[in-house]
């Protein structure tokens, strides 16, 4: 076994680790969302900021320890503008998909399908957080981007079929968010394929991250104006 081959392998494998960690701190931190109501925003809590950059750094480091080439991992941009422009129009289509669906879900099937409690937690709450909240998401959309799709999609894509690779990572992502209820474990590990397929499209993470941004704001934003509904559900 040469090397390269060892540098691979351990690399695939601290992946599977860190996927580990990340699932059960955030899986975690939604369970105590639901148990208690922190009087602060978590998502512009130092220690999770500090986090999430750090783990943007080992997702990094991971995919230069592969050894495997950059346009594998999807880490090259040929077309920024249009890549961008995709982007942001696949990450509004799907923000509006999304907030219909909730609406038209809740209504047929009962509030107990979904909860509230995550969104509610990270809405600004002063004129500032306007401009925190988007740049703390910005570290959080990096380190899902650059795991489930340059890390995994990139570095497993040899080896696993693309099909069932795109699944598996999907009903991680979705598990992850089970304290939403069972609402969001579909939508989100919805999401999640969607978000694989433009990465296999495209070949690059720059769409998938704009597109995965803007709904994460949007869905902020949105979420503001239904404070009220949110409130109260």
């Amino acid at each position: 076994m040469s090397q390269t081959c060892v540098w691979v392998g351990l690399a695939r494998l601290a992946i599977v680790i860190l996927t580990v960690f990340l699932a059960w701190m955030t899986y975690q931190s939604n369970l105590l969302l639901k148990r208690i109501q922190p009087d602060f925003n978590l998502l512009l809590s130092l220690p999770e900021v500090i986090v999430r950059v750090i783990l943007v750094g080992v997702c990094l480091w991971l995919a230069w320890l592969s050894g495997l080439p950059v346009e594998q991992l999807g880490l090259t941009i040929a077309n920024p503008i249009r890549q961008v422009g995709i982007g942001l129009g696949v990450g509004l289509a799907l923000q509006v998909s999304i907030n219909l669906l909730t609406y038209q879900v809740v209504n047929y099937f009962g509030r107990e399908i979904y909860s509230p409690v995550v969104i509610l937690n990270i809405l600004p709450r002063r004129p500032l957080d306007w401009v925190l909240v988007p740049l703390a998401l910005v570290p959080a959309v990096a380190m899902e981007e650059l795991l489930f799709r340059s890390l995994w999609l990139g570095g497993f894509g040899g080896i696993i079929p693309m099909p069932v690779l795109i699944a598996g990572i999907s009903l991680v992502f979705g598990l992850m968010h089970l304290p939403q209820g069972q609402l969001g474990v579909i939508v989100s590990a919805a999401l999640n394929v969607l978000l694989s397929v433009l990465f296999v499209w495209t070949g690059s993470i720059l769409v998938p991250f704009v597109a995965h941004y803007v709904i994460n704001t949007l869905q902020v934003i949105v979420a503001h104006f239904q404070r009220e509904w949110l409130e109260n559900y």
